[in-house]
């Protein structure tokens, strides 16, 4: 566990090193607002979809179906959880129009793959990663759909973005319902276009982080962190959502690995593809990417507590 954490800790600083990347070329303007805005479009609609699907084309295995359906209904039903949750939070806080949506979408979508991964393998070993990546499909197709409505009702200096339901028929959304159909019928491994679509979507990671990095460039020093009601979205992102799950679903469902994988992905950072949706759809970026930033530091003494949460429930 301890060498586990350590990594973990490895991973969240060379997380902090690209966006110091990403700050430092919109400081040196090698990046601009324009620059941002058409390397958000790129990933979102031809490395995303490539990683999602190459996640699907990769696996060497696939739990049982029966395992794969109650996986897949654990997801969406903690998904509506979330929603739901998010949205009596920012109605208590009392956060005012134009942020609600971004505040909602920080609180429902975590960081799944570049840290929610690693800290898995960390805290229940390799095997929890097969339930991971199924679990992790109506998650994607949630984030690309009701995340980027709740972005769309948030305004960034513009009106609000007009949608249809053509808005979110989008090469992403496409994609996570390719995942699902390929998962579901037991279609998951082929090595040739599985590493080409992987290879494409690598591309994902490093090009969130230095957008968000490029989109806190924009802010003064001192507003980095945001204020209190940032910093309680924060914690309850952070510990407050994996409680939540816990409590809502352990009478139910089986107490196992399966469980132990779902209460943990709800206490990620915020998901770094949130910065480049406000692009997108209009959301208000300079809040995503100070949540992205404050969540990802309070991680690090976060994970630790939620790893002993997991350990001392499960």
């Amino acid at each position: 566990m301890a060498e586990g954490m350590i990594g973990i800790f490895q991973e969240i600083v060379t997380l902090f090193s690209i966006v110091g990347v990403g700050y430092a070329a919109k400081r040196l303007r090698f990046m601009n607002d324009e620059f941002d805005r058409m390397l958000s479009k790129l990933v979102i609609n031809i490395a995303l979809p490539g990683m999602i699907l190459g996640s699907v084309l990769t696996a060497t295995e696939l739990p049982s179906q029966a395992e794969v359906w109650l996986c897949l209904g654990l997801s969406i039903a903690s998904n509506l959880v979330m929603f739901a949750v998010a949205y009596g939070f920012t109605l208590l806080l009392r956060i005012p129009d134009g942020h609600r949506g971004v505040y909602r979408f920080m609180l429902c979508f975590g960081n799944v793959g570049f840290i929610g991964y690693p800290v898995l393998s960390a805290i229940f070993g390799p095997d929890s990663l097969v339930y991971a990546a199924v679990f992790n499909l109506p998650f994607n197709l949630f984030v690309f759909t009701v995340g980027a409505w709740f972005l769309t009702q948030d305004t960034d200096g513009d009106v609000k973005v007009q949608t249809t339901w053509r808005t979110f028929v989008t090469p992403v959304m496409l994609s996570c319902v390719a995942a699902m159909i390929l998962t579901l019928t037991g279609i998951h491994y082929a090595p040739i276009a599985g590493d080409a679509l992987n290879t494409l979507g690598s591309i994902t990671t490093p090009a969130a982080l230095l957008i968000i990095g490029s989109s806190l460039a924009n802010l003064p020093v001192r507003d980095l962190v945001g204020g209190p009601r940032l910093w309680l979205c924060a914690a309850f992102r952070l510990l407050g959502m994996p409680a939540v799950i816990w409590a809502v679903f352990h009478a139910f469902v089986p107490s196992g690995l399966m469980f132990s994988v779902a209460v943990v992905l709800a206490g990620m950072p915020v998901a770094t593809n949130g910065t480049m949706l406000c692009y997108q759809y209009g959301g208000n970026s300079r809040v995503m990417a100070q949540g992205t930033f404050v969540t990802t530091v309070l991680a690090l003494a976060s994970i630790p507590v939620l790893a002993g949460f997991a350990g001392a429930v499960m």
